[in-house]
């Protein structure tokens, strides 16, 4: 639970410093009334390092908790409380039986659960581990009595969520990998097999042809800056990681992701499966709505889209309907729109968004397999390109030599 530090005035006129742990500011006003002061500032103090949602995912140097590990315990929880076993003996159990930094968490939430706290403010104290779509989508199956269900529903989620992540890295590894070989293969070339041919070309005293030239002078530059250039590549990646970690960059990096050609509509196709799939989930659970869009909006991946449908809330929150505040915005496919306001008219709003997120399920492994299919001849087209002028660039001097000659 976190700590806050307040002031406050005391029934004497004093002046009190105190820290007490709460789960909110306002459960820390409700202390402090209680008492009998009067508020001056409450501030939430900082953690250490070494707090439980540090060590919730293994502190620095340990392991980040997998989502399979939390898709199991998700499961094996909703078996034992449909089977009737109470929360604590559940969590006891489960705690004993998860591995070891799983089963730690776990532990943790069973402390804290008997300590008095809800099983969804448990989970929000290891945010490491436990998304806040997933710690308000318990609260809402905890105020409307079908937590097993909820919790059924976010395994499911987890599950669909983890495997079109798979695919979309599995899709970037072949690219990655030839990528990270052209450039090894560049750097041996110019450094250990070009310098022997500029030798002999230098030694001819004839004029070079101008990729010849071209070839030398980049051989030239890589062999006296190699360790500058890898030096000023690592700092730029580091340099760059730093940028897009940062609340500007990462918007930047996220709007950029979403105009580059192939990887663009993967990007988009990925959000809209999320977002129709988490915004069915959490309606399911009867969660408010604009408590819903807020949610599902920081968890769909992209801080553009966030920002987007962050704007369809506070449409809604205006009067507007979902479907109506969307078409404002050239984001949301027509079709999308469209069975959204289906659903609003129809009161089948579930259903729709349930329709439209498995059409997307389907859209993204057709995307997943184009972005293979057509990346593969791209990469060989670069790849033969690459070869093609270093060709020419060593042997065309000596096709000129041997015309000469004869």
């Amino acid at each position: 639970m976190p700590s806050f530090e307040y002031k406050a005035v005391t029934p004497s006129g004093s002046i009190v410093t105190e820290t007490i742990e709460a789960a909110n500011e306002q459960g820390v006003s409700k202390e402090i009334y209680r008492k009998g002061y009067r508020p001056i500032a409450i501030k939430k103090k900082k953690e250490s390092k070494v707090s439980s949602q540090g060590s919730s995912s293994g502190g620095l140097f340990g392991k980040k908790i997998k989502t399979k590990e939390i898709i199991l315990f998700t499961r094996e929880l909703v078996t034992l409380l449909r089977a009737g076993v109470p929360m604590l003996t559940a969590l006891e159990a489960l705690s004993s039986q998860s591995s070891k930094q799983m089963g730690e968490v776990v532990n943790k939430i069973y402390v804290d659960v008997m300590s008095g706290k809800s099983f969804s403010q448990a989970l929000d104290m290891h945010p490491k581990v436990f998304s806040k779509l997933f710690v308000r989508s318990v609260h809402a199956g905890e105020i409307s009595g079908a937590l097993d269900e909820v919790l059924e529903r976010m395994a499911s989620v987890l599950k669909h969520d983890d495997e079109t992540m798979k695919k979309v890295k599995s899709a970037m590894k072949y690219p990655i990998f030839v990528v990270v070989a052209m450039v090894g293969a560049f750097i041996v070339i110019t450094t250990m097999v070009v310098p022997k041919f500029a030798l002999i070309f230098r030694g001819l005293n004839v004029a070079l042809p101008l990729p010849t030239r071209i070839l030398m002078g980049v051989s030239d530059l890589v062999q006296k800056y190699v360790f500058h250039l890898l030096g000023i590549v690592g700092a730029g990646f580091i340099v760059f990681q730093w940028f897009i970690r940062t609340p500007k960059g990462r918007l930047w990096w996220d709007g950029i992701k979403m105009k580059i050609p192939l990887i663009g509509p993967l990007v988009i196709k990925t959000a809209m499966a999320r977002f129709t799939k988490m915004f069915e989930t959490l309606n399911r659970s009867g969660l408010p709505i604009l408590q819903t869009l807020n949610t599902v909006a920081s968890a769909v991946g992209n801080t553009v889209i966030e920002n987007i449908i962050k704007q369809v809330a506070v449409g809604v929150e205006g009067g507007h309907g979902i479907s109506g505040t969307m078409k404002k915005y050239d984001l949301f496919p027509s079709m999308v729109v469209q069975m959204i306001s289906i659903g609003e008219q129809s009161g089948s709003l579930d259903d729709m968004l349930g329709n439209v997120a498995n059409h997307y399920d389907v859209e993204v492994e057709y995307a997943v397999k184009g972005l293979t299919t057509m990346i593969e001849p791209i990469l060989t087209l670069v790849l033969g390109g690459g070869v093609v002028i270093m060709a020419f660039g060593i042997f065309l001097p000596m096709w000129n030599l041997v015309g000469a000659v004869k």
